[in-house]
């Protein structure tokens, strides 16, 4: 298992941990997230981890938790952001007063 933070990496087992090399450098150096947002701004390239990536890493890790808050595993639509589930589909939408709408997600 590895635990990292900010450059420090922890390997576990401490035992498998010695004979781990780390392989080779495939990415160029970060210049920091706040510099590459900047830089994406100006130049329109994309950031080391833009949101074509991060956005599904992160619904896949929010519907894990909503898994788990839900007790049961479901099957996840999600072009209509919809749950198989319905206790996980609660956790997911909610119906918004009127005039505070949210336009183009379910709810």
């Amino acid at each position: 298992m590895l635990a990292a933070d900010y450059g420090r990496r922890q390997l576990l087992p401490k035992e498998k941990a010695q004979e781990f090399k780390l392989p080779e450098q495939s990415l160029a150096p970060s210049m920091g997230h706040w510099n590459e947002w900047v830089h994406a701004c100006k130049t329109g390239a994309p950031t080391l981890c833009n949101f074509d990536y991060s956005g599904a890493l992160t619904e896949t890790v929010l519907l894990g938790i909503v898994a788990f808050r839900a007790g049961a595993g479901f099957n996840w639509d999600a072009e209509n952001l919809k749950a198989s589930l319905p206790k996980a589909q609660e956790f997911v939408s909610k119906e918004y007063r009127k005039g505070f709408e949210v336009v183009g997600l379910n709810g």
